[in-house]
C-alpha cells in the first residue's frame, strides 16, 4: 500500500508506543507500506517541535534525532518533481490550499502508475476521494490494517 503522509499524522510518531510510529518504522515490513511526502513535511513538523515535545514528553535532542530519521522511512519528494500536478491539486482543494503539496504529490504518483492513497487527519483532503485517491485518517488506516491504535500503555 502506497501512502502520501501528511504532517499532522507524523505528530503521533513522537508518542511512545503509538501505532503510527509502528507503521512508519515497520521493521518486518508486515504492513508493506510505501510512504511518500513532499519535502516541506520535515520543516512543517519541525515548526511544531515545542508543542510535540511538551505533549509527548520528548526531549528536544530526541525530537531532532527522530525527525531526521524519518527520511529513512519516508521517501521525501522534491517539489520540482511534482510541480506539474500543483494546478490540478489547487483546483481540487480550493478551500484547503495549505495541503496542495500533499494532493499534488498523490496526483503525480498516480499519474506514474502508482496506486496511492493519502494518510491524513485533515478532512480538507477528503475531496481527493472524488478524484480517485482514497484519504485515510489514522483510525481508518489502522482499522483497514486491522491493528489497534496504541501498542503500549
Amino acid at each position: 500500500m502506497k501512502l502520501v503522509v501528511d504532517a499532522n499524522v507524523l505528530f503521533s510518531f513522537f508518542k511512545k508506543g503509538s501505532a503510527v510510529k509502528e507503521l512508519i518504522l515497520d521493521p518486518d515490513m508486515e504492513y508493506n507500506l510505501g510512504l511518500f511526502a513532499p519535502e516541506l513535511i520535515l520543516e512543517e513538523v519541525g515548526r511544531h517541535c515545542d508543542e510535540i515535545c511538551s505533549k509527548f514528553s520528548v526531549k528536544q535532542e530526541d525530537f531532532n534525532v527522530m525527525l531526521s530519521s524519518l527520511e529513512l522511512f519516508i521517501k521525501i519528494v522534491e517539489k520540482e518533481s511534482f510541480k506539474e500536478s500543483i494546478p490540478a491539486a489547487q483546483g481540487i482543494l480550493k478551500d484547503n490550499i495549505k495541503d496542495v503539496p500533499y494532493a499534488a504529490l498523490a496526483l503525480w504518483l498516480r499519474e506514474r502508475g502508482t496506486g496511492v492513497s493519502i494518510w491524513s487527519n485533515d478532512k480538507g483532503l477528503k475531496p481527493m476521494q472524488e478524484h480517485g485517491i482514497k484519504v485515510y485518517d489514522v483510525k481508518e488506516l489502522l482499522d483497514h490494517l486491522k491493528i489497534s491504535e496504541e501498542k503500549e500503555p
